[in-house]
């Protein structure tokens, strides 16, 4: 079965920031060539959950994850996204759909605070 996994960011009015989700999309793509690998946003950016959607079905996918690429747990991630999976769910019925959990709490969050941490002290600063 093909899957498909679609990183949702919020979306911004500057570009640069949604293209850093399409860049991590590229990698991610590049470290797993079993799925394919779209990126979608919320708001303010295209292309939306929906035409993504429609991109990976129409690709094959009989199975879709939706990755939030959101660090904590807000409205979009407790009403929003959920809401508007549910309205995908009954619009493709015969695709499994899956939303995947925020980044929240993750273990490799604390490593990745730390690197962050350990470069702003070497000097390694925006």
């Amino acid at each position: 079965m093909q899957e498909g996994v679609i990183l949702l960011g919020h979306g911004s009015r500057r570009e640069e920031a949604n293209e850093e989700i399409r860049q991590i999309a590229k990698l991610v793509q590049e470290a797993d060539k079993d799925r394919i690998y779209e990126v979608a946003f919320l708001s303010l950016s295209h292309p939306h959950l929906e035409g993504v959607l429609e991109i990976l079905i129409k690709a094959g996918c009989e199975k879709i994850i939706v990755m939030p690429m959101f660090l904590v747990t807000g409205s979009h991630i407790n009403r929003d996204i959920p809401e508007k999976i549910s309205l995908q769910k009954a619009a493709y019925p015969n695709i499994e759909l899956v939303l995947a959990k925020h980044f929240g709490l993750h273990s490799g969050i604390i490593d990745i605070i730390k690197d962050r941490i350990k470069e702003a002290s070497m000097g390694d600063q925006l």
